[in-house]
């Protein structure tokens, strides 16, 4: 009984075998006959899933192409994070003759308006102006110091992280050692000074702004300094 049991799960197993061997074996015969193209996260921005087949079809060649296992997929990955636009590829094979490609988009968290004129990400990667899609960031105006992109992103993270702060920042200097902002709801430019003890800078901007909002001024302010501790300096 036991030498029966035996046979049996061996007949099963290699049963079991020999329809993967034949299924994969059909499937890495036929041709690519079609690309199919997902966008994580917030969907197409700077890209767009005509785009990415062209990219694809330079690379490869017109469709149909060769049998699944002539195409290198890390290959075809690779080739796609080359792009400046895309931060994340995935490719990987669906049944049916189709390609699947998932593309995650680099994420502007500001624009540089210098001489180069340019995006960056959270990570401080380059990514092109695009005549598709205008993201919504703060403008740095100058040329950037390899030196100041720490702190400008060390900047927009302070403002992103708080609720009031983070739709406001519209504008950023660097001028005579000292960063400068614009904020959106108001008129006034805010002195930051250097990236430290943001925290305390901070809540004085928001209680300065808070006042500025319930009481009437006697005068209207073109710049708040904040570099100061313990005091805000109205001018």
């Amino acid at each position: 009984m036991r030498y029966k049991n035996y046979l049996f799960f061996v007949t099963v197993f290699g049963l079991i075998l020999m329809l993967a061997f034949f299924s994969h074996y059909k499937n890495s015969g036929r041709s690519i006959e079609k690309i199919a193209i997902e966008f994580e996260l917030n969907g197409a921005l700077f890209l767009s899933d005509s785009l990415v087949n062209k990219l694809l079809i330079q690379k490869k060649g017109v469709l149909p192409w060769k049998a699944k296992d002539s195409l290198v997929l890390s290959m075809l990955e690779s080739f796609l994070e080359t792009n400046p636009y895309v931060k994340n590829a995935e490719v990987y094979h669906f049944q049916n003759g189709i390609l699947g490609v998932r593309l995650e988009e680099k994420k502007a968290v500001a624009r540089i308006q210098g001489p180069d004129k340019f995006y960056i990400d959270n990570a401080g990667n380059l990514i092109p102006l695009s005549s598709k899609y205008t993201p919504k960031v703060p403008v740095y105006f100058g040329g950037l110091e390899p030196g100041q992109k720490s702190d400008v992103l060390a900047l927009i993270d302070y403002f992103n992280a708080d609720p009031f702060l983070m739709n406001e920042l519209a504008s950023i200097y660097f001028r005579s050692e000292s960063f400068f902002i614009g904020l959106r709801s108001y008129g006034f430019e805010v002195e930051i000074g250097q990236i430290r003890r943001m925290e305390e800078k901070l809540s004085k901007l928001k209680v300065f702004c808070a006042y500025y909002d319930n009481y009437k001024l006697d005068k209207e302010y073109s710049l708040v300094n904040l570099k100061y501790k313990n005091q805000v300096v109205g001018s």
